[in-house]
């Protein structure tokens, strides 16, 4: 393991070195036009909790097709992660504009700690080009003029990384704990890495019965402890919604619109409400399916949402997996779209994310002749990267989506260039 010297100080030169991306960060929020985004929601959630409920009004409807005579159901769309982060604010009664600056400080915090991650692999140098390149890779930008949930789920996932490194080399149970902690708040945050933590244990668990090996069992352990601390979460949705380990109500209908037949549709969200089905030409094949379920409650749209998609896929599965492919390109690219006619705005996703893909291709190749000394971290971060681009890519997704991963594509690339063999064999299998 690398020994590094103890600190002089809270933050070490290096460290202070990356102020400048708080500066731009905070400056970005501010000269960034505001956008259509769940920023309501999320606020609205915040308030609730202020409260002293997850309910109240202005709750998002359960379901897509609300009507006037029906009360408002839980809003299980997001998990609770964010609005927890921001009741504090929105407690203070601080204008939104302020609120929304803690995008850009979840984000800059992620940075430091992802340098304090790169320091367990390479030097300063190395390490702060790194956090500069995670700072500098600007479709996050994007994120924070209106609240999101990836900034935070970024910074979850970066202390997730770090935690869990430090646990699995030096067997501290604190950072073991911190670990889970920090996959729990990614869960909570983005509610779909829910299923990612519960088949992160599933792997890990099976790898240790069989392997027997120390490491694979304490990163077991992890996504163990981050799933406990999200059953308060998944008895709340039982309690409102009767079904077991529901993480949130937004993926029957994601998997529908993935699962469309229809030659015009490329997987991607085509709405949420039976309002734009209706009004909307292009969406007339799908009118009928909507007209039936807008009577019913939520469960059982879900339930009829998941059925039509499973139909689908067994009826087109050629076309379902042109659907994935699209929707694996869309996350990397932000194209292609249905409706939308491709502009240079598509640059913005293309350029970095083509570079970041291109070097990962080049890692791998030099990795899988290292693969006998990679550290045992590096197949749990790996692992959790696979297991939450797979998931995403059969549920309609944005490249928003792919965010919360890229601070681990950007650690493949820097461990990649900057160890030697004979460095990386510490911690191996």
């Amino acid at each position: 393991m690398r020994r590094l010297r103890p600190r002089r100080g809270i933050l070490s030169r290096h460290e202070v070195a990356l102020a400048p991306l708080l500066l731009l960060f905070l400056a970005l929020a501010v000269w960034f036009p505001e956008h259509p985004s769940d920023e309501r929601s999320y606020l609205e959630l915040a308030h609730n909790l202020t409260q002293g409920e997850y309910t109240g009004l202005g709750w998002r409807p359960a379901n897509a097709f609300p009507t006037p005579d029906r009360a408002p159901e839980p809003d299980l769309w997001f998990g609770p992660g964010l609005p927890l982060a921001l009741a504090p604010l929105v407690a203070a009664e601080l204008p939104v504009q302020v609120v929304r600056l803690a995008s850009s400080v979840f984000l800059f915090v992620a940075v430091l700690l992802f340098f304090q991650l790169l320091r367990l692999y390479v030097g300063p140098r190395a390490a702060l080009l790194g956090a500069y390149a995670l700072g500098s890779y600007f479709p996050f930008y994007v994120l924070l003029s209106n609240l999101h949930g990836e900034p935070l789920a970024i910074l979850f996932i970066v202390a997730m990384l770090l935690c869990l490194a430090r646990y699995v080399r030096g067997g501290s149970l604190g950072f073991g704990l911190l670990a889970g902690l920090s996959a729990a708040g990614v869960a909570l945050t983005r509610v779909a890495f829910g299923w990612v933590i519960t088949a992160m244990i599933v792997v890990f668990l099976v790898a240790w019965l069989f392997a027997r090996r120390q490491a694979l069992g304490r990163i077991a352990l992890v996504y163990g402890v981050a799933l406990a601390l999200c059953l308060p979460w998944l008895a709340f949705t039982y309690s409102v919604s009767g079904r077991v380990f529901l993480w949130g109500n937004s993926g029957s209908l994601s998997l529908y619109w993935m699962s469309s037949p229809h030659r015009q549709d490329l997987g991607d969200w085509r709405g949420g409400a039976y309002e734009i089905v209706a009004s909307d030409p292009r969406l007339a094949h799908h009118r009928q399916l909507f007209l039936d379920l807008a009577p019913l409650e939520a469960e059982e749209q879900n339930r009829r949402l998941e059925q039509a998609a499973l139909d689908n896929i067994r009826g087109h599965p050629g076309k379902f997996a042109k659907n994935v492919a699209a929707n694996g390109s869309r996350m990397w690219f932000g194209m292609p779209f249905s409706d939308k006619r491709q502009s240079l705005s598509t640059l913005f996703y293309l350029v970095p994310n083509s570079l970041i893909l291109w070097l990962l291709v080049i890692c791998s190749i030099v990795l899988v002749r290292r693969r006998s000394r990679l550290p045992v971290e590096f197949f749990a971060f790996a692992a959790f990267a696979a297991l939450g681009f797979g998931l995403h890519a059969v549920l309609a997704a944005y490249p928003r989506m792919l965010m919360p991963l890229i601070p681990i594509a950007i650690w493949v690339v820097v461990y990649t260039v900057g160890t030697t063999p004979r460095d990386a064999s510490t911690g191996h299998l």
